[in-house]
């Protein structure tokens, strides 16, 4: 199987693991993890489910019950966002802050302080965006995360008055059998709801007039994360928390798995060469070779549905950002013989 000089770097085992590199990649993971959270606002919708009882001590709204699938009331609108600027002011705040400097630390690190030595921890060693893209995906990712906190300060103000929320916290409310079997459906719900909606704007009319916006990061950054059409980051953001405000759901089922979902979406968008200490999850390089080829590896944080559906790149195909359909073009393959690529995630470690 034929790979390019980027995915043979990516692959090169490493064997001299020390506490440096340990401590340096946990410092890694842990900041994208709080980056990720904060680049939506949801790190106050999980401080809301996860915290309730202690935010009412330090909120104004304390005269009512949060609402769950048990205990449901009818309420005014002015009683559902009472104290509305005060939850938005902590979101919007909060989120700025540490979307802005944990991603001009990470900026630091890796595209000014080791920019002499891409190929040690650059997905795409020989690509960089230029300084108008760069500006572009801060703008625009900024303006997106502004979004998303806002409407994670109304959802939150909305729950803490006691608005329907189908999360749940005791266990056996519906059962252990329940709760277990939640957490996979969740995980393929979220990858499904971000696979077809993803492979929906590759069509051509929606790929021209919504998601070019994303793609014109050919070699993505942190912040091309949140970078998009607003009606695109909208349309994911209202799949994926809907299910909260639709079927019951245990705390610890949804909020790990949403979690996990943005702390993968922001490290596969960073442009840096990372593992997974899951099996089912890819390395950083398969979204990577998303944004540079287009038309393929529309999946996130498996590669199921593009191995099911065919639309893993392959060796020895042609992709192009005019290559519509996910599966290249085969016009000058030899004896028709093409492979899927693989994403190992057993040995890219880009802290040297």
């Amino acid at each position: 199987m034929q790979t390019t000089n980027a995915h043979k770097e990516g692959m090169k085992l490493t064997s001299s693991w020390n506490i440096w590199d340990l401590l340096s990649k946990g410092v890694f993971m842990v900041g994208v993890f709080v980056l990720a959270t904060a680049a939506r606002g949801e790190w106050f919708l999980v401080a809301t489910y996860l915290g309730k009882d202690f935010l009412r001590d330090v909120m104004p709204t304390f005269d009512v019950t949060v609402s769950s699938t048990s205990h449901l009331r009818p309420l005014s609108m002015g009683t559902w966002f009472k104290d509305l600027p005060i939850y938005v002011a902590f979101a919007v705040l909060t989120s700025f802050c540490t979307f802005w400097g944990i991603g001009m630390s990470f900026d630091f690190y890796f595209y000014k302080n080791r920019k002499d030595k891409p190929e040690q921890w650059k997905c795409q060693p020989d690509r960089w965006l230029t300084k108008s893209n760069e500006w572009h995906e801060f703008l625009l990712g900024s303006t997106n995360m502004l979004i998303g906190s806002v409407a994670s300060g109304f959802i939150s103000c909305y729950i803490m008055n006691g608005g329907k929320c189908t999360l749940y916290t005791r266990p056996d409310e519906y059962g252990w059998a329940y709760l277990l079997l939640s957490a996979p459906a969740l995980f393929f719900y979220n990858e499904a709801v971000s696979y077809y909606p993803h492979r929906m704007f590759h069509t051509p009319f929606l790929y021209r007039h919504v998601h070019k916006v994303h793609h014109r990061y050919g070699s993505p950054t942190l912040y091309s994360t949140t970078a998009m059409h607003t009606l695109e980051f909208l349309v994911y953001q209202t799949l994926l928390a809907l299910p909260v405000f639709v079927v019951p759901l245990h705390a610890v089922v949804f909020v790990p798995i949403l979690l996990y979902g943005y702390y993968y979406g922001m490290m596969d968008h960073s442009g840096i060469k990372m593992d997974a200490v899951w099996p089912w999850q890819p390395s950083s390089m398969f979204h990577d070779d998303h944004h540079r080829h287009f038309h393929c590896n529309f999946g996130f944080n498996t590669i199921l549905f593009d191995r099911f559906h065919g639309t893993l790149r392959r060796t020895n195909r042609k992709y192009g950002e005019t290559v519509f359909g996910g599966k290249g073009k085969t016009e000058f393959l030899k004896n028709n013989q093409s492979e899927f690529i693989t994403y190992s995630t057993s040995s890219i470690v880009p802290f040297k």
